[in-house]
This record gives C-alpha cells, sequence and structure tokens, in this order.
C-alpha cells in the first residue's frame, strides 16, 4: 500500500471513529445530497468522510445546493493547504538551522580526526569531540520545539548522536592510556 493510500485509509478510520454510533454528526440537506450523490457515484470520498468533514465547516452547513457545498469544500481545502505550508516554511528554516549544526559538527569531526591522527588527546580536543555529539540533539530540540512541531530526522540524529557519543568516548579512552 502506497504512503498517500495508507494516509487516506487512515484519515476514513479516523472519521469514522468521530461520526461513530453515540457521535452523530449533524448534516445538513444540501451536504446530504452531495456527499450521498458522491458516493453513488463512486467518487474518491464515501459519505461518511465527506459529510464529517463538511459538517463541521460552518459556511458548508449553511450552504442550500451543492454548488454552495462546492464553494466551501474549495475553501476548507485552501485552508488546510494554507496550513500545510506554513509548517512547510516553518521547517524549512528549522532544517536550515539543523543543517548549520550539521556542518558545523563535521567540520569539528574533521579537527578532531586530524587533532587524533597527529597524535593530540589534549583536553581541547575531547571537547571538541563531546561538542560534535551534542548536534544531533539540539537539531531534534530544534525540530520538535519549533513552530513546524515535525522531526523527519529523529531517527537520523539519534543515529549520529549515538556515533558521535561512541567516537567520543572511544578518543577519550585511547586518551587515558596514552596518558
Amino acid at each position: 500500500m502506497s504512503s498517500a493510500m495508507a494516509q487516506h485509509a487512515a484519515l476514513r478510520l479516523i472519521l469514522a471513529l468521530a461520526i461513530a454510533p453515540g457521535l452523530t454528526v449533524t448534516t445538513t440537506p444540501a451536504i446530504n445530497k452531495t456527499c450521498a450523490t458522491l458516493d453513488a457515484a463512486h467518487y474518491d470520498h464515501p459519505y461518511s468522510y465527506c459529510a464529517g468533514v463538511l459538517s463541521a465547516d460552518p459556511a458548508a452547513a449553511a450552504a442550500t445546493d451543492p454548488r454552495g457545498v462546492a464553494d466551501a469544500a474549495i475553501n476548507v481545502s485552501a485552508r488546510k493547504a494554507e496550513s500545510t505550508l506554513r509548517v512547510l516554511t516553518d521547517l524549512v528554516d528549522e532544517l536550515g538551522l539543523c543543517r548549520k549544526y550539521y556542518g558545523s559538527m563535521v567540520e569539528s569531526l574533521a579537527g578532531v580526526l586530524a587533532d587524533f591522527h597527529a597524535g593530540r588527546f589534549d583536553e581541547a580536543a575531547l571537547a571538541k569531540a563531546r561538542s560534535a555529539s551534542d548536534v544531533p540533539e539540539r537539531c531534534d530540540v530544534i525540530l520538535a520545539m519549533g513552530n513546524a512541531k515535525k522531526d523527519p530526522f529523529s531517527q537520523e540524529n539519534v543515529y549520529n548522536k549515538r556515533l558521535s557519543s561512541l567516537a567520543s568516548d572511544i578518543t577519550a579512552l585511547v586518551a587515558s592510556k596514552k596518558g
């Protein structure tokens, strides 16, 4: 099943639960007629989805014919697209910060590697290694707590944190044996 199909199926389930028996959705004749017609014509949106979404919208509830329902549906869709655009914009900004952090992490680790190859195991080299291992967590915080409230790189950040912490710990171990 494709991601889009899985999301569509999940949305149908959520809406079905939302309008489950005992939680009836009040619809208007215009919404009922429009959604029933869509459902009977085997469009991609069953009656329950159509009625559930549109009944929650005051403009759709006020509509008196399919044209008014369509106008409301277009507006609901436009508002959702606008909301998604805001989230994407915030996410791009927040990912830009993560990109800068990871850029500094790469530079820092290159410095640690150069120090390691040169036999420099001083506290400054170890501090650079430890500092690099903090970057993934900073990125996670930015993404989880930022305006977008989305973290599409959580797994990558966890993996990078573990690897860089491992490298830092092993470097510290080697340094302690050398001294």
